[in-house]
């Protein structure tokens, strides 16, 4: 299980902090600039150099880090901006669980293939608790 963390526009901010406090090796970032170019989706300037994915292990737990521009994700509110991540092993996995979470609950990503997963989808559940499901 991993955590993580999102930020309007300060996750570089955040990690270069965290990394002081926690003492970690540096993280490695990837921008929305550094996303594959698609061109039915394009990236706006304004937002190249926010970070799409980060993640830095701290105290042996992976802490994940992404801006979330309004143009590609609900508005962060404090509270919202925290999701706990699963890491499935199957596609079986990975489906089931996710649809079990959907069950009133709200599909924020749908379950599919990205360039970085085989699966990935968000849900936020009955709770109010969001979730991001992984397969590798």
């Amino acid at each position: 299980m991993d955590i993580y963390l999102h930020f309007k526009n300060q996750a570089t901010e955040a990690i270069a902090f965290y990394e002081k406090v926690f003492k970690t090796e540096p993280a490695q970032i990837m921008t929305f600039g550094q996303m594959p170019q698609d061109d039915e989706h394009p990236i706006d300037d304004s937002i190249k150099n926010l970070v799409l994915n980060a993640n830095l292990n701290i105290n042996d737990t992976n802490v994940m880090f992404s801006d979330s521009p309004e143009s590609m994700a609900p508005p962060i509110i404090v509270g919202n901006n925290v999701a706990l991540v699963f890491n499935a092993n199957t596609t079986e996995e990975a489906s089931e669980i996710f649809q079990q979470l959907t069950e009133k609950g709200t599909v924020l990503l749908p379950l599919e293939k990205t360039f970085w997963a085989k699966l990935y989808g968000m849900v936020k559940d009955q709770y109010g608790v969001i979730w991001h499901i992984n397969l590798y």
